[in-house]
């Protein structure tokens, strides 16, 4: 077995392993989120992302919890998405397929999967505090939209994955066509 195939097993293993995870970190965050069980916060391992104390003073109810879990998943649900093309990469990798047409279209999926990334997670932002802000009284709820330098940049890297895909799609091909000729 070659160095690449090799690493292209471990990659390809983390990425099955982050498929599972992924989604259990989710559920287990807001369902444990400003409670005794979350010590994966106040031990400092994870970091949020949301201050929960800006949207609302009042403690999270069990519903709100699973509002939130719910549109989080739709979130994570591109993740996951991501995660499975990189998978299927890393395994022609490991068979040792590595210029072809099927990881050129895995550039390409993975590349949209940045554009879609961005774009959820506006929305997925804007959503989240009206779900974290919904049981303050009338006038204290809060919409907010935020499009931030971060996204910008996975924006341009997107493109440039896009670009890479483009490229390794006419090499493929020029290669197909230097093979058929006589």
């Amino acid at each position: 077995m070659s160095n690449i195939q090799k690493q292209s097993r471990r990659a390809r293993i983390l990425f099955q392993v982050l498929l599972v995870l992924t989604p259990l970190s989710v559920c287990y965050y807001w369902l444990t989120v400003d409670t005794q069980f979350d010590f994966l916060t106040t031990l400092g391992i994870l970091q949020s992302s949301y201050d929960i104390s800006s949207y609302t003073q009042l403690p999270l109810t069990v519903t709100t919890r699973v509002i939130a879990t719910i549109s989080s998943l739709f979130l994570c649900a591109i993740i996951m998405y991501a995660l499975q093309v990189l998978i299927h990469l890393f395994r022609n990798y490991e068979r040792n397929e590595i210029f072809s047409m099927n990881n050129t279209m895995s550039y390409q999926k993975l590349g949209y999967c940045l554009f879609y990334w961005v774009g959820a997670s506006v929305i997925y932002g804007a959503i989240l505090s009206v779900i974290l802000s919904f049981n303050n009284p009338p006038g204290e709820r809060i919409l907010s939209i935020s499009f931030e330098g971060m996204d910008l940049l996975t924006i341009m890297l997107g493109f440039i994955i896009l670009i890479i895909s483009w490229v390794m799609k006419e090499g493929f091909i020029l290669a197909d066509e230097n093979n058929h000729t006589i």
